[in-house]
């Protein structure tokens, strides 16, 4: 994790934010208007890319201010890019059109950082508790999905329940403590399920006490 970049990665970083400076509003308005959007985000994943490769960005609305939109940059998780990730952070430019977040954060609802359209995914999605190792401290988890939802294909389904939990948990905390998550549809009876919003704290609840049939009511 504290491995030094070389002055080759540095100017690489330099590099990426220099271009998005440069294209901040071609961004904005391949977002905002769908102008040249395929040719822009071609283009910024491909200098991202050089950046690294396991980097993902995601760009939404600005929790605050209707006419920015949000940019968040992620290594989900993986401590030999954190150096990277650093770098990336330091090398912000100003910008007028976007804001900056650099790692992805645990949710946080009394000073949201998040979009009101995925605040509300996540308070609204059900979840429920399968099984914990106490050795780990890892969970695995089933996360209920609307209709509308479930009429993605798995792979997107899939994909759009580990975004809602990457962006509940934080990257470092999904990292650390989730083994694997199934995806169904609502059940009827909803009776002893968490929402998602509430998993944050649950998990901090479960790697403070002991795996004993105590917690296993948890699970049953």
């Amino acid at each position: 994790m504290n491995k030094q970049l070389n002055p080759r990665q540095i100017k690489t970083i330099q590099n990426f934010w220099n271009w998005f400076q440069d294209n901040e509003q071609a961004i904005y308005h391949a977002y905002k208007l769908e102008i040249n959007k395929g040719e822009v985000l071609f283009h910024l994943q491909r200098n991202l890319n050089f950046v690294s490769k396991r980097i993902e960005y995601f760009i939404t609305k600005h929790p605050q201010d209707e006419n920015k939109l949000k940019v968040f940059i992620t290594a989900h998780g993986y401590r030999k890019l954190f150096p990277k990730m650093k770098e990336l952070q330091e090398k912000i430019p100003i910008l007028n059109f976007f804001s900056v977040q650099v790692y992805i954060t645990p949710l946080n609802l009394e000073i949201p950082t998040l979009p009101s359209d995925l605040l509300e995914a996540i308070q609204s999605t059900q979840i429920k508790l399968e099984d914990y190792n106490a050795a780990t401290k890892k969970i695995i988890l089933t996360l209920y999905c609307k209709e509308n939802d479930w009429e993605l294909n798995k792979k997107r389904m899939e994909r759009y329940a580990y975004l809602l939990l990457l962006f509940t948990l934080g990257e470092i905390k999904y990292k650390k403590h989730i083994e694997d998550f199934n995806c169904e549809l609502n059940p009827q009876n909803t009776n002893g399920l968490l929402t998602l919003s509430e998993l944050p704290e649950f998990i901090d609840y479960l790697a403070k006490i002991n795996y004993s049939r105590k917690l296993k009511i948890f699970f049953e």
